[in-house]
């Protein structure tokens, strides 16, 4: 009876503990641009969720389900995370279960780890599919362990059926767990001895079901996967790859960089965790190489798709890490005593106290390899919760800031519209996105802005809205800057905006012609002829690209003085009006082979007045080489003179 109690106190009391881990401080950080973004999504009339522009690589379970669940628990952020922390501990609970099967030890010792696994918490705080995903991709794990090692029944295929599919509709990486999956259903019936063609069979009716299930989502499915490409982005290199990756799925992305040492600590524990489940017996060969496999092959087939499709974060592949967790429990199961064995033994004359004594001492081990793990995982959960260098995008405090700054008077930009449709209600001044484009923008402030007395501007950390930095430029030409203010992932700028302001691009460029290594022509100028020491002047220029050669390249623009001394310059990417860098420009394309570059060059209150040479140097990004300028005279082979600037008191 009591071992009965005791066998069923553990698991509980993980789960309880699980369970306390994701609510703590659930609110505490603010929504930030991706949880946004599937509030805005959920938001929609369900039967229109699939076909938002937004949705450009989601598939819409989670989506759904978000949307049904607002309409059950309300929109706050506690109410909205929360959904996140039932499937985390669903999840918790169910890597019990499955690793049940090993052992009773190493059902609490994967228990242990998947509760305090940093990105399981990570993800269960976050109104995002990744903890859905990896309770689906954890029951689709489950149903083909019970089949391949335990009993092939109609009952498992159908749960494998199910998840599967649901992983599909809730996350397109999914994909990599069931090729992987696939492999070992071929493995399967090569292998197979008996039954083979009743296990062709079932898997071929599986896969079809599968099939038949997903049909109605694969023509959007293929029409997103293939469409989606950012050209500015590179793949990583392997060995960036795996340390990130490996930093993710032990001790989280959050971990002080002061404890990177614990990367290595953890990566040798695995190591002696898979060593021992392979070798002492307590987990069978071939299931330890199902679980090598399930974490291995989607991580290299994300890396292969990366060198065609550069977008590499960890979290995509979140539903590998069920895998580790049952690699570091199966060193926990009791060996198994194989005939072997046995027979090396009776060789060996070992009295029967001592070899009592080295098993003990073997178990020992395990369980001190298995602790020290333990508290290597709660560390990185400590980081979690502690470190506010990685904590999310502190979007709630620039609003709490805004609101309390802003009148109705007053006008506020934002470069990207989550989570601040969310929050907007909170502000006086009415809130915008404001998508930049270059050739309409001005038109865009002229018509919402004139007539407000501020203008405040919040760009985000990882906007690509503005990268030209159109938006500060207008304003810096017409309009008086009077502050700037970082927030925890924004930065704020606003200005007083005069009566009647009007905003604009110069309408003519000078013509000139600078040629930088046969490659990228400058052959139009506009910049501000008299400035004042602590403001800044400007600059516009025109770029068209002569020839394609796979090069990304980036302008410096600088001012000389009379003695020869250069300001510190502005360094930026030229960009196109899709915001590509060069190396993507379409060179058969004219509308994309050409485009105008502003620029804002700040005079410091320490400059001293007088006549000021604007010059351009345009280089390579990667290997920082200036190209050779022709076309103008230039005093060093590489500065591009484009004008005179006034600079006075």
């Amino acid at each position: 009876m009591l071992r009965h109690v005791a066998t069923r106190f553990w698991p509980l009391l993980i789960l309880l503990l699980a369970f306390l881990l994701r609510v703590y401080q659930l609110d505490f950080q603010s929504l930030w641009w991706d949880e946004g973004h599937s509030i805005a999504m959920a938001s929609v009339p369900i039967a229109y969720i699939a076909v938002q522009p937004g949705m450009d690589v989601h598939p819409p379970g989670y989506f759904v389900l978000l949307h049904l669940w607002m309409g059950i628990v309300g929109v706050s952020e506690y109410a909205l995370r929360f959904l996140s922390v039932l499937f985390s501990v669903l999840t918790v609970a169910l890597m019990i279960r499955f690793a049940r099967t090993l052992s009773y030890a190493a059902a609490v010792g994967c228990g242990v780890f998947a509760t305090l696994l940093p990105l399981y918490v990570a993800y269960a705080q976050e109104v995002r599919m990744y903890s859905m995903v990896t309770f689906l991709a954890s029951i689709s794990g489950y149903a083909q362990w019970r089949i391949l090692f335990h009993a092939s029944s109609w009952r498992w295929w159908s749960v494998y059926v199910v998840a599967t599919v649901a992983g599909l509709y809730t996350h397109y990486f999914g994909l990599f767990i069931a090729i992987f999956q696939g492999i070992v259903w071929v493995i399967w019936i090569v292998a197979c001895k008996e039954n083979k063609r009743q296990h062709l069979a079932q898997v071929w009716l599986a896969g079809l079901g599968i099939l038949v299930l997903f049909a109605p989502q694969l023509p959007l499915a293929v029409d997103q996967t293939t469409a989606y490409a950012n050209p500015n982005l590179r793949p990583p290199p392997w060995d960036n790859f795996l340390v990130h990756s490996w930093r993710a799925y032990t001790l989280g992305l959050s971990i002080y960089p002061a404890w990177s040492w614990l990367e290595v600590l953890a990566a040798l524990l695995t190591l002696a965790a898979v060593m021992l489940s392979a070798s002492c017996g307590g987990i069978r060969k071939i299931q330890w190489a199902y679980l090598v496999g399930w974490f291995c092959t989607p991580l290299a087939l994300y890396f292969l798709m990366l060198q065609r499709r550069p977008s590499f974060e960890p979290r995509y592949l979140i539903a590998i890490t069920p895998a580790l967790l049952l690699l570091w429990a199966g060193m926990m199961s009791p060996t198994r005593e194989n005939v072997r064995q046995k027979a090396f033994v009776e060789c060996l004359v070992v009295p029967g106290r001592l070899l009592k004594f080295l098993q003990k001492v073997g178990c020992g081990v395990r369980y001190a390899i298995a602790s020290i793990l333990a508290i290597v995982l709660g560390l990185g959960l400590v980081s979690y919760f502690t470190n506010a260098a990685a904590f999310k995008d502190d979007s709630a405090g620039v609003v709490a800031w805004l609101a309390e700054k802003t009148t109705t008077r007053d006008i506020v930009y934002v470069d990207v519209p989550h989570p601040f449709h969310y929050y907007a209600e909170r502000v006086p001044a009415p809130m915008r996105y404001l998508f930049v484009d270059v050739h309409t923008a001005a038109a865009t402030l002229n018509t919402e802005a004139r007539g407000r007395d501020k203008l405040y501007w919040v760009t985000w950390h990882g906007s690509d809205t503005d990268p030209r930095g159109v938006i500060p430029f207008l304003l810096d030409k017409a309009a008086s800057r009077i502050g700037d203010r970082d927030f925890r992932g924004y930065h704020v700028t606003w200005w007083q905006l005069p009566h009647n302001v009007t905003f604009s691009l110069p309408e003519e460029l000078t013509p000139v012609r600078a040629i930088f290594g046969d490659s990228v022509l400058v052959d139009g100028v506009a910049h501000g002829a008299d400035s004042r020491v602590g403001e800044a002047t400007w600059a516009t220029l025109h770029f068209v690209l002569l020839r394609q050669m796979g090069v990304d390249y980036r302008a410096s623009l600088r001012l000389r003085g009379p003695d020869g001394r250069m300001l510190p310059p502005v360094d930026r990417d030229i960009l196109n009006d899709r915001h590509l860098r060069t190396a993507a420009w379409p060179i058969e394309d004219v509308r994309l082979n050409q485009a105008i570059n502003v620029y804002t060059l700040p005079l410091s209150s320490d400059v001293t007045p007088g006549e000021y040479q604007l010059e351009l140097v345009v280089y390579e990004a990667a290997t920082l080489v200036a190209l050779p300028v022709a076309g103008v005279p230039s005093v060093d082979g590489i500065s591009a003179p484009l004008g005179i600037v006034h600079v006075i008191r």
